[in-house]
């Protein structure tokens, strides 16, 4: 039994490398800190979660539909089909290229004025 267990989270770390999924703070997708962290794929258009609870009450997913939930193991996924789901994945997705931007621009050499000197 503890054999098929730790197969299940196997796999479903595999596909959530496969997924190019995120750790990331639940304020990352716009909800309340409070929720945890989640796991995040835009490729696939999903947001897990290993604390069903914290996501639901404090993030606002026990609106989501159960036939947009699936759990395997100990994760929940809630799929990008559902409006508040996808909702936090572009608030996640803005977030991500606001971060982007923001960085290239510190990333850009600033030429020195000599303090002043001339």
């Amino acid at each position: 039994m503890w054999e098929l267990q730790e197969q299940i989270e196997q796999m479903v770390d595999q596909y959530f490398e496969d997924a190019s999924a995120k750790r990331a703070s639940a304020e990352a997708v716009g909800l309340d800190a409070r929720a945890g962290y989640l796991f995040i794929s835009t490729e696939e258009g999903w947001i897990a979660s290993r604390n069903t609870r914290l996501i639901e009450y404090y993030g606002g997913f026990e609106y989501v539909d159960i036939e947009y939930r699936v759990t395997v193991g100990e994760i929940t996924f809630y799929s990008g089909d559902h409006d508040r789901v996808a909702d936090a994945l572009e608030y996640y997705e803005a977030l991500q290229e606001q971060q982007a931007k923001e960085g290239a621009e510190e990333a850009v050499i600033r030429i020195p004025d000599n303090n002043g000197l001339k």
